[in-house]
């Protein structure tokens, strides 16, 4: 006898088959109309008469710095609406000329629905044996590594060989070096080149167009969702394209679903993005049906700068003014070493054997030269020098030996402690924010201090007792690294008065909670930032030989101030 129930578990086994038949079907129709469905006709992919086409230059590049050895073949593209008295805009792009772009470019300007661009097409490079034998590929190294080799090598060696270049007519061609003028894209590894580029170079590249882009897991970009999710937005303006068939090697990941994941994060941290998917599979077919609207999309509205928009990130919108941003501090002098904190506010810092400080007056920032050093000695501190293991406070000795100290911080109403071990009794009228070569930063109720190590993930978090013994160091702080471990990781540190910890890395400052987890990174046109100081609710930074400086809603913590409590975040 049949039941019911055993009726209603036998039809609810026949309508799975039959949706699981269905589906098969509707995929194996799917993957037999990728490669047929027709596009819309677009006037701008019809060829001009051959007058009114742009010119195509070439070049080898055979002696690369950043590439030893690799060969490649560089192509450009010269509009016939250029001119050599005004720097035109760039289009760079992956693999050689993809996407039929001579044409469209050769339409979309003409129309003015694109502004006058110079195109240059990049080949990856090739390493040759002495019997022209190919040795290495070197177009996965190049193009699926995320950190930013790339863009210096666009940067310092692709460009400025097309800057100066003469077409048969004999214009000389001259390039914007506004990001705001420059667009970047590629198919498949090279879709990831072009945001790599551009995510880790905003100040050489606003508009991005990836297709069928490798966010996947060969070097490092299946990270990309969550660091995009984590850090502050950069001006770019992205248009992605991709198949739900796109799965070319799946041990490295759903390439589809990666790219799905992209879009998500960019919507979540509030970029300009527009997605078109389609029943493509790892093909650049459909990337090239797409190119005049990514093209028209990302040159809307030009010459209009492309803007950064406002993250969803709760922490992003702790620590930030929506309305405030960096801004350059022009200095007289180069900065060497780090940058400190001044208990008056701005910031010091050493060039040669001259000490300064940057201060501002209604918001205009003054470097004054306040104090020299002497021979051999460095500065380490407000007011705060060393030579050899002596240290010095505005000139006098107060500690004539450091040796084997591992830190030094300030402790409040004066008192400053020299932490050691258990052996170590020292007690001086000082502090410094860096020892033994390692970043050092003391929580603002100094029950515990950070310490950084190069080339490594973690920075290690030590209980400090009050009679300044170091206890119970573990790696805690676990820090995000795009570079694949070829760059050192932390610069040095701050806390601000809530307890989160500031950190100079190589892919910007990154702000971690209490629980060790970064949870929002701040973003720098230069990318890399070699050192920080957070002065009240200024936070000053250098990239490269540049000083910036931003108001920020968090107010870091300075231990001379002495020490504040805070609310503890839990155990997350």
């Amino acid at each position: 006898m049949i039941t019911t129930e055993d009726f209603c578990n036998h039809e609810m086994k026949m309508r799975k088959t039959i949706l699981f038949l269905l589906s098969l079907c509707y995929i194996c129709a799917g993957a037999q109309q990728a490669y047929n469905v027709r596009a819309p006709f677009d006037p701008a992919t019809v060829k001009v008469e051959e007058k009114k086409r742009g010119e195509v230059l070439k070049f080898s590049l055979n002696n690369s710095q950043i590439y030893p050895g690799t060969e490649r073949e560089i192509l450009v593209y010269v509009p016939q609406q250029y001119k050599s008295n005004k720097p035109a805009c760039l289009l760079v792009c992956m693999d050689g000329i993809l996407y039929d772009a001579t044409t469209v470019m050769d339409n979309l300007i003409a129309s003015g629905e694109m502004p006058v661009t110079i195109g240059v097409f990049v080949n990856p490079g090739v390493v040759y044996d002495e019997d022209r034998e190919v040795v290495r590929y070197n177009r996965c190294k190049e193009f699926d590594s995320t950190d930013d080799t790339f863009a210096t090598f666009l940067e310092t060696e692709v460009l400025p060989r097309v800057e100066g270049m003469r077409t048969e007519s004999g214009k000389t061609i001259a390039l914007s070096h506004d990001a705001n003028d420059r667009a970047i894209t590629g198919a498949s590894s090279g879709g990831i080149a072009a945001f790599t580029a551009a995510w880790n170079r905003p100040d050489l590249f606003s508009r991005v167009y990836t297709t069928v882009g490798t966010f996947v897991a060969m070097r490092g970009g299946h990270e990309y969702p969550a660091i995009v999710r984590k850090t502050e937005p950069k001006p770019l303006r992205i248009y992605m394209q991709d198949g739900w068939y796109d799965v070319w090697n799946p041990i490295f990941g759903e390439w589809f679903e990666y790219n799905v994941l992209m879009e998500s994060a960019f919507n979540f941290a509030g970029y300009e993005v527009f997605h078109k998917w389609d029943r493509g599979n790892h093909s650049i077919k459909y990337g090239t049906l797409a190119f005049p609207d990514a093209m028209r999309w990302l040159w809307k509205g030009y010459p209009a700068r492309v803007q950064r928009g406002w993250s969803n990130n709760g922490m992003l919108q702790e620590i930030l003014l929506e309305d405030e941003d960096w801004e350059e501090i022009k200095l007289p002098v180069e900065i060497e070493g780090d940058i400190y904190a001044a208990a008056d506010q701005g910031v010091v810092f050493a060039s040669g054997n001259k000490i300064y400080k940057i201060s501002s007056q209604e918001g205009e920032y003054k470097t004054v030269r306040y104090a020299t050093l002497k021979k051999e000695e460095q500065l380490v501190g407000d007011g705060l020098t060393m030579r050899g293991n002596a240290l010095y406070k505005d000139g006098k000795m107060i500690v004539d030996s450091l040796e084997g100290v591992q830190a030094v911080c300030a402790l409040d109403g004066g008192k400053y402690l020299v932490l050691g071990d258990e052996k170590t009794k020292v007690k001086a009228d000082v502090w410094v924010v860096r020892a033994g070569g390692r970043a050092l930063a003391v929580a603002p109720d100094y029950r515990f201090c950070v310490t950084g190590e190069e080339n490594t993930h973690h920075l290690i978090s030590t209980v400090v007792d009050k009679s300044g013994r170091m206890l119970y160091s573990e790696p805690f702080y676990y820090l995000h690294d795009l570079s694949n471990g070829t760059k050192h990781m932390a610069g040095n540190m701050a806390f601000d008065t809530k307890g989160n910890l500031y950190v100079a890395t190589e892919m910007g400052v990154q702000v971690a909670d209490h629980n060790g987890r970064v949870r929002a990174i701040l973003s720098l046109p230069a990318g890399r930032v070699k050192s920080l100081a957070f002065s009240g609710k200024y936070l000053y930074v250098v990239c490269g030989d540049r000083m910036y400086v931003r108001k920020m809603q968090a107010e870091g913590h300075l231990p001379q101030n002495g020490k504040s409590a805070y609310k503890s975040q839990g155990q997350g």
